[in-house]
């Protein structure tokens, strides 16, 4: 007896590098007792609480970034290092995945991801079949250079955008302007209430 997936739920995990969580899993018209046997048979493996892939063999990068994103959550993108890399603002891997969710929701991160609380996730944009969520580079740029120690770090993520036509100076002046007084964007670990 081969395995039974939903058509539905196989053409969405195709989308998303093979990953797909329990809530899909359930609107898609299978139980709870289904996804654990598919889990106990090895033809799921969980990743993250309710995230699971549906595929044998090693995680993929691409596989890493949507079991991040999808067990952050509504409004969850991936953020900083990791939306600069989807990007191609950088040609390094972070080592860590970096999502940022909303200021309303909380997350307790699973190992080798990094949230980020924000008051300007903007919910509802579609994004191109198959790419995760991620911060557009104007918001990318920002991130980095809030969390730059150094001048140089500034410059090159500034200067790399520009070289790779990502974004303009006009563009990231506009997305500065619109940014609160205070920082709208909150560091790991810490949630201000302000």
């Amino acid at each position: 007896m081969g395995d039974w997936t939903p058509v539905g739920l196989r053409q969405q995990a195709r989308l998303q590098a093979g990953v797909i969580t329990s809530k899909q899993a359930l609107r898609a018209g299978l139980s709870r007792n289904a996804i654990v046997s598919k889990v106990r048979n090895g033809r799921w493996r969980r990743v993250h609480r309710g995230v699971y892939v549906i595929f044998t063999g090693p995680l993929t990068r691409d596989a890493q970034l949507w079991a991040a994103v999808l067990f952050a959550g509504t409004g969850a993108k991936l953020s900083h290092q990791t939306a600069a890399e989807i990007l191609g603002l950088t040609n390094r891997r972070s080592p860590l995945i970096h999502v940022t969710i909303p200021v309303n929701r909380r997350v307790i991160p699973p190992q080798s991801v990094i949230i980020h609380i924000s008051s300007s996730v903007v919910q509802g944009w579609r994004f191109a079949r198959g790419i995760p969520p991620h911060t557009f580079a104007e918001e990318t740029i920002i991130d980095l250079v809030h969390a730059a120690t150094d001048l140089d770090a500034v410059i090159a993520y500034v200067t790399g955008a520009f070289g790779r036509n990502l974004t303009s100076e006009a563009r990231l002046r506009t997305e500065v302007a619109g940014l609160p007084r205070a920082a709208a964007r909150h560091p790991p670990g810490r949630i201000d209430n302000g």
